[in-house]
């Protein structure tokens, strides 16, 4: 495909992992793989009558972090009115249930100062089903529930309280630079769930942007891919409802 021409002040969605960004990218019409995006696997096209990108960039703060960059370049060109981050988080509050949708009122990551998000676009997802609520970024997986239960607490044990690994670090850059931005995350997990503890561990030696660790821990341990898989599968279908909402911030 060939680049396609930004409209002015478009809607650039951002998303770490492409089966999250999957669900919304089957409602772009025109989709064109461009090279002048918020990140390298990027397309633009339209979702109704407004121009739109969606950009996949990869795992972690690092990563989050750079395309923010990108996004505050291309409004500083006109070219990017808000930017929506789009994913999965796991439940750090107990009144959260897998398929929850919350989008972050306020983002915070350890030892690091609190960002609002903007009322507008979460004001606009919350009249569409969504929950406003507290984003936790944290730098690895949290698998256990006495770690999940800990980070709830050191938050400040507020209600609709999830935990990710990106959305801090975006949304301070994007604050800085004065673009409109939310983050609206579909909980994969709850605060009662234990995942396998080799996740926490190979997602801290990953690093930011890659999964390689991830499978290569499932590959060592055969009885891990059943899980994964029906992670996988759970994401995919959260997915859909996150393109749901997502399609109307817009």
């Amino acid at each position: 495909m060939t680049a396609g021409r930004a409209t002015a002040g478009e809607t650039i969605y951002l998303a770490a992992m492409k089966s999250e960004a999957s669900a919304l990218l089957r409602r772009v019409d025109g989709a064109l793989r461009i090279r002048d995006g918020a990140a390298a696997a990027a397309v633009r096209g339209r979702i109704g009558d407004r121009s739109v990108q969606v950009a996949v960039c990869g795992v972690g703060e690092r990563a989050a972090r750079r395309a923010a960059e990108r996004c505050v370049r291309l409004a500083s060109r006109g070219s990017c009115g808000r930017v929506v981050w789009i994913g999965i988080a796991g439940a750090l509050s107990p009144d959260l249930e897998v398929g929850d949708l919350v989008v972050g009122r306020t983002v915070l990551a350890p030892a690091q100062l609190a960002v609002d998000l903007d009322e507008t676009l979460v004001g606009a997802a919350a009249a569409r089903g969504c929950r406003p609520g507290v984003l936790v970024t944290a730098p690895g997986l949290v698998v256990t529930t006495s770690s999940r239960e800990a980070l709830w607490r050191r938050s400040g044990s507020l209600p609709d309280t999830a935990v990710d690994m990106e959305t801090w670090a975006a949304a301070r850059v994007l604050q800085r630079g004065g673009v409109p931005f939310a983050a609206v995350r579909a909980i994969s997990d709850t605060a009662a769930d234990r995942l396998p503890s080799w996740l926490e561990r190979a997602s801290a030696a990953g690093g930011d942007s890659s999964t390689g660790p991830v499978v290569r821990g499932a590959l060592m341990r055969p009885s891990a891919l059943v899980p994964l898989a029906k992670i996988r599968l759970r994401t995919a279908r959260l997915g859909r409802r996150l393109a749901e909402v997502a399609a109307t911030l817009a």
